[in-house]
């Protein structure tokens, strides 16, 4: 029984600790203990006693009250909070014992005894916390034995982070690279002091941030993601006036989740979500204001001494996404630059030496078009030299250390598509390829330790037929031509994937990008101050080929610079500039500039 109750205590202690020690206060009047003020040791607690310890300053206890205050009211001051470590080293908060409170100084000698003399009538031998030292036994009575003391001490409930869960050997260095690997790419470095709670076993990471975007466009062209999408054609109303858009709609959250790793099995989950799924009809205010929650990431991944599999939504393996995804401001997925993901089931085996890390995988994918029955395929090879490193941000979030590496990737696709007819009784199939080749160049070497004065390069060339749908926005105009007799023709695939030409063959559009981009870290500031370029272009190959040129693409160029930096570990703000260089198959030039500031609240 006593093994039963111990856990639970806990938690009631946590609350008569509260009590206790305001009561403490106020009769006995006792100060703080000096190692209650400086004391980094996390514990659950009150804003209002925080602010008596010397934990928080009274300018942020007032700050805390005001945000609170609309949804608590007075309350606010009283309400259970986690006291925060100063260190990232240390989780943020735990629940805890009194006797672990005292010895950590955050309960004084005389709050310990008042809070034990006020709980000892009910559960008086196990107040203290486990395991108990044994109590001194009286000169005339033998000692009890000994009771050994666990190598490891768990609390069935805990809040820490991944970098204490592995600092402490609770979770092994392949756990804890896999959980990078995972919110990292949206978080980067940050990822590693990212909320974990841990209950059972199961830990559980919180991460995301909150993001706000302000967006000027010389033309009305764009939301607030420009992508790939068409400049409008000069002598429109589009084309003559400017475009000024706030919006919070990229902000994001996840939960990854982590089972206890066995000798043979180490299991995790993923799910992360923001705010940009599809609005529908409906104003300009409900837009922006009250966005549409859509999910990013949702996967399982099973990792064996074998091979790993990874099953659900995630990044198309097709550009080794997302590794390549340059540094900018713009929203990403801009021109040229595969950005997507999609439903599939993966196996891949990573083979590590001292020197070189071999990736191979293969996944079948959620087929493009259902109706061909056919899953779309993809493979890849990619070489990382783990003692050539340099700093890399994906986007403008996840900062992290990357190593040198090139990757390859191929894709294979097959459409099904109605015959070109108003009735059609038949079917026309199609079968497009495509290849990727990506690579990241440290030139200046950064470290972990040291991000200052890094310089990398990074690249993608892609060629391929039908793979629009793998960048943002990208159509291209391209439709299907009218039938011969009139009529219309109902197609079953996505626009611009499989299109009829203006001689009724079914096409494979066929485009080739790439990008280039750098990224440089300024010395002497930590790798706090990031500034990059980039340079991207996009041609379709067969132009000539579809209806209405008018509306189709021939190629587009986009230039873009911009600068960031962290205020503070968890304040990121940015700014940059593009410039769109959109060519029409009729030879019409359009284009466009864009000025865009961001700023995030990392958690």
């Amino acid at each position: 029984m006593r093994k039963i109750l111990r856990p639970s205590l806990a938690l009631v202690c946590l609350v008569a600790v509260q009590a206790q020690a305001q009561e403490s206060a106020k009769t006995v009047g006792t100060p703080p203990a000096a190692g209650a003020v400086s004391s980094p040791a996390p514990g659950l607690t009150t804003l209002r006693l925080m602010r008596d310890k010397g934990l928080i300053s009274a300018a942020e206890y007032d700050a805390a009250l005001r945000d609170l205050g609309e949804p608590t009211g007075a309350g606010a001051a009283a309400a259970p909070v986690g006291a925060g470590a100063s260190s990232s080293k240390a989780p943020f908060a735990e629940f805890m014992s009194l006797r672990l409170l005292r010895d950590k100084g955050i309960l004084s000698a005389e709050e310990y005894d008042n809070a034990v003399r006020g709980l000892s009538a009910s559960v008086a031998p196990t107040v203290a916390s486990a395991p108990p030292a044994p109590p001194a036994p009286p000169k005339a009575v033998p000692a009890p034995p000994k009771v050994p003391t666990p190598h490891t001490k768990h609390h069935i409930v805990e809040l820490t982070t991944m970098r204490m869960l592995h600092e402490k050997g609770i979770i092994s260095d392949e756990e804890y690279d896999a959980a990078l690997r995972d919110f990292g790419q949206s978080i980067g470095d940050r990822g590693a002091d990212a909320t974990t709670l841990v209950i059972a076993k199961i830990a559980t990471t919180i991460y995301g941030f909150v993001q706000a975007d302000v967006i000027y466009n010389t033309t009305q062209s764009f939301n607030e993601f420009a992508g790939n999408l068409q400049v409008a054609r000069p002598g429109t109303f589009a084309a003559g006036h400017s475009r000024l858009q706030f919006t919070v709609r990229d902000s994001r959250f996840g939960f990854r989740l982590q089972a206890p790793e066995t000798k043979w099995v180490r299991a995790s989950a993923l799910l992360e979500m923001d705010f940009l799924g599809a609005a529908g009809t409906g104003t300009e205010a409900a837009f922006f204001n009250n966005p549409v929650l859509r999910i990013r990431h949702a996967y399982l991944k099973v990792d064996t001494p074998i091979f790993d599999i990874l099953f659900g939504q995630y990044w198309h393996l097709f550009g080794w996404q997302p590794n390549y995804i340059p540094a900018d401001v713009q929203w990403s997925g801009v021109v040229g630059s595969l950005f997507s993901r999609t439903t599939q089931l993966r196996l891949s085996k990573a083979i590590k030496t001292k020197h070189v890390t071999i990736d191979v995988a293969v996944a079948g994918m959620r087929p493009p078009e259902r109706d061909s029955s056919t899953p779309e395929l993809q493979a890849g090879v990619r070489l990382a030299f783990p003692k050539w490193t340099a700093v890399h941000t994906i986007y403008v979030t996840a900062t992290s250390t990357s190593p040198a590496s090139i990757g390859v990737s191929g894709d294979v696709r097959r459409f099904s598509v109605p015959e070109f007819s108003a009735t059609p009784q038949r079917t026309n199939a199609r079968t497009s390829l495509g290849i990727a080749v990506d690579g990241f160049l440290p030139i200046i070497r950064g470290t972990k330790e040291k991000k200052d004065n890094s310089l990398a390069l990074i690249g993608e060339y892609v060629e391929g037929q039908s793979i629009n749908d793998l960048y943002v926005g990208l159509n291209g105009g391209v439709t299907n031509a009218n039938l011969p007799g009139g009529g219309t023709f109902t197609t079953t695939v996505d626009p611009g994937l499989a299109v009829y030409d203006v001689n009724g063959r079914l096409r494979a559009p066929h485009w080739r990008t790439f990008i280039v981009g750098i990224e440089y870290y300024l010395p002497h500031v930590g790798g706090r101050v990031g500034l990059f370029a980039n340079y991207s272009h996009t041609r379709l190959l067969d132009a000539k080929q579809y209806a209405n040129p008018a509306r189709v693409r021939d190629n587009e160029s986009f230039y873009n610079a911009g600068i960031f930096a962290d205020l503070t570990q968890a304040i990121r703000v940015g700014v940059d500039w593009a410039y769109y260089d959109d060519r029409y198959a009729d030879g019409m030039r359009a284009t466009a500039n864009a000025i865009q500031g961001t700023g995030f609240f990392f958690f």
